[in-house]
């Protein structure tokens, strides 16, 4: 019997790639981190900055960069944190070759700290930033469905579909209860006490109606079926769309001219 399937249409090549193919791209961007980690221009990680480039310029082939950098704009203020904290709180001034670098009244920044700082910080850019680029570009659904269409048991995607998805629906259920407080006349605005003093009494209705959310689900998946043991009808699907061969020999060619770089660094 014929049945009609959904799908989700890409433009994009490459955001339309096959989720398990991004993966593979992922785990190949893990082993470029990797290998120019290892190599530093007195002491600093400058060669990881090439896997940052290799990450702004996919991010724009892929056509979601002003959605990406929104994210990232949150990823880098994190890393600005770790870089501030790991200079000023950890210089390493028992090192008898950490010196200052600079300083503004009684704080230091010493060498050793500095280096190491950056190397966290460029770590969590571009770890993180490839995780923003796979999950700007690929939808859970997608995820999901690729991952039973392997072999994992439609329970299982259910509970990473709603591990993927939780976090999005507790903060729309977030906004819907902070805008009723504001209905109610109640301050959500202002300093950091007032926000605090309009989060306490919303954290109730929000854990309730998480949980009678979850009721609501159960009974909708066993009027549907879901555990009875019999095949299930998939009415989403996601398939290849042609490009994955030519993605997986540029990112291995991408890789490689890397890593024989990095080896010739090292050999002379």
């Amino acid at each position: 019997m014929w049945r009609e399937k959904l799908k989700i249409v890409k433009a994009n090549p490459i955001a339309g790639l096959y989720p398990f193919t991004k993966l593979w791209m992922m785990c190949l961007y893990f082993f470029t981190v990797v290998v120019m980690a290892t190599a530093t221009i007195r002491g600093y990680p400058v060669y990881m900055l090439v896997p940052l480039a290799l990450l702004f310029a996919l991010t724009a082939a892929t056509g979601i960069f002003k959605g990406f950098i929104n994210v990232f704009s949150k990823l880098f203020l994190l890393a600005a944190i770790v870089l501030a904290a790991q200079s000023l709180l950890f210089p390493g001034a028992v090192l008898v070759w950490s010196r200052p670098v600079f300083g503004l009244f009684t704080l230091r920044v010493y060498e050793n700290g500095l280096q190491k700082g950056l190397f966290l910080a460029l770590n969590i850019l571009s770890i993180g930033g490839i995780f923003i680029w796979f999950f700007q570009c690929t939808h859970n659904k997608e995820i999901v469905c690729a991952c039973e269409k392997r072999g994992m048991s439609p329970k299982a995607g259910y509970v990473l579909l709603s591990t993927l998805q939780m976090i999005a629906v507790l903060q729309q259920s977030a906004r819907v209860i902070m805008s009723a407080q504001e209905a109610r006349g109640v301050e959500t605005k202002g300093n950091l006490m007032i926000r605090v003093k309009a989060l306490m009494p919303s954290l109730i209705p929000l854990v309730l109606g998480a949980i009678h959310n979850t009721e609501e689900r159960v009974l909708t998946l066993e009027s549907k079926g879901f555990t009875a043991k019999c095949p299930k009808t998939r009415l989403f699907d996601v398939e290849p769309n042609g490009k994955e061969r030519t993605a997986m020999t540029v990112a291995v060619l991408i890789t490689a001219l890397l890593a024989g770089w990095r080896i010739s660094l090292w050999v002379l």
